[in-house]
């Protein structure tokens, strides 16, 4: 292995047992979809795959055709989901890969059904409806064309529908229960519509499933939670990702210098700081200098500066123990002490998953595999 200047590490034995607490609180007979879009949140489809698969799981969500591959590269041969609309050319290159695509509209249902004709083949297909208000891609069913535009794409013989699906706007109790409510009565009408055999329904993610049961229908989409990240209320969901890097240097300057681009920050008393060789372009955005903490020898130092590209800065005055080569954990636990999720999102102003999917794409991952 290459030596790298910051690392991630994913503990898929974390992926498993959250997956296990997943199927608990949900109870016997739910259908779970394991999403695994981006890049399984940055954790990586080849990493976790293979243990969802070991644990039973009969279907993935995915968003590229990269995803769906890995996938199939580990010998599954249950179902994938596509979970946004595709380009006609994705849905060209699909062609093997058994995907089933999300249709937004008739338009793109002719685009599909084109794409699955040129490759010789009949495309299964869940048509999105917009019961839930999101408005991105789903057939509105006010809409003076929605009838017509259902009932063609339920003629059209080039596609295999099966499901018609949605997804929740807002991480809301009381959303997420209208939501499904509406759901509920226009997936049967889109249906009779459609005029297919019974259609697959689902529109709840992790949030939605955990929260409100009434929203989970015939099947439900888990991504966050698997990676133990999520605002539902369910105990014992361990986070599978720590973002790790070591101390570079350790420099001491006297009270008064300023810190780091843009004089930013002012040392009020003699400091010693230390580099570490992360920085904006792996991820860890500049929103998070002078306000985010790492840990070190266990313990919470802030980040000084604003974030310089490649390298960023830590008081470690109060380590007088920390030294070069110290490991520097940015997100997840070291000892007793943990950077949270909510610690990244108190820090950023942003949802954690904007940071951690980015940092397990632009750095060396690293299996571990702790207690399931």
């Amino acid at each position: 292995m290459s030596a790298s200047a910051a690392w991630v590490e994913v503990d898929t034995g974390a992926v498993a047992h959250n997956l296990g607490a997943v199927r608990d609180a949900l109870g016997p007979g739910a259908h779970v979809c394991a999403v695994v879009k981006a890049d399984a949140y940055g954790h990586g489809v080849d990493l976790v795959a293979p243990t969802l698969i070991a644990r039973g799981v009969e279907s993935f969500g995915v968003t590229s055709n990269e995803e769906a591959r890995t996938v199939r590269a580990t010998g599954f041969t249950g179902r994938i989901l596509r979970l946004r609309a595709a380009l006609r050319e994705e849905v060209e290159d699909a062609a093997g890969l058994g995907v089933e695509e999300w249709i937004g509209g008739a338009a793109h249902a002719a685009a599909v059904a084109a794409a699955g004709a040129a490759t010789g083949r009949r495309v299964r297909a869940h048509v999105s409806i917009n019961a839930t208000g999101i408005s991105r891609d789903g057939i509105d069913l006010d809409d003076a064309n929605a009838a017509a535009q259902l009932r063609q794409i339920g003629a059209d013989a080039r596609l295999d529908v099966v499901g018609v699906a949605s997804h929740f706007p807002c991480e809301d109790a009381d959303d997420v229960h209208d939501g499904a409510a509406a759901f509920a009565i226009q997936a049967r009408h889109a249906g009779a519509l459609l005029a297919r055999g019974p259609l697959q329904r689902h529109c709840a993610t992790s949030y939605a499933a955990l929260t409100v049961p009434a929203s989970r229908f015939d099947l439900v989409r888990i991504g966050a939670a698997l990676y133990g990240d999520t605002s539902a209320s369910l105990a014992g969901l361990r986070p599978a990702m720590r973002l790790v890097s070591r101390i570079a240097a350790i420099s001491a300057y006297p009270a008064g210098r300023t810190v780091g681009y843009d004089r930013t920050h002012r040392l009020d008393a003699p400091a010693r700081l230390a580099a570490v060789p992360l920085g904006y372009a792996d991820g860890y955005q500049r929103t998070l200098g002078g306000r985010a903490e790492v840990l070190v020898r266990g313990r919470r130092m802030p980040v000084v500066d604003r974030l310089a590209m490649n390298t960023l800065l830590v008081d470690v005055t109060c380590a007088e123990d920390a030294v070069i080569g110290d490991e520097v954990v940015l997100y997840g636990a070291q000892g007793a002490e943990r950077i949270s999720g909510a610690d990244l999102e108190h820090a950023s102003g942003q949802i954690a998953a904007n940071l951690y999917t980015s940092w397990g794409r632009l750095l060396p991952r690293r299996a571990i595999s702790l207690s399931a």
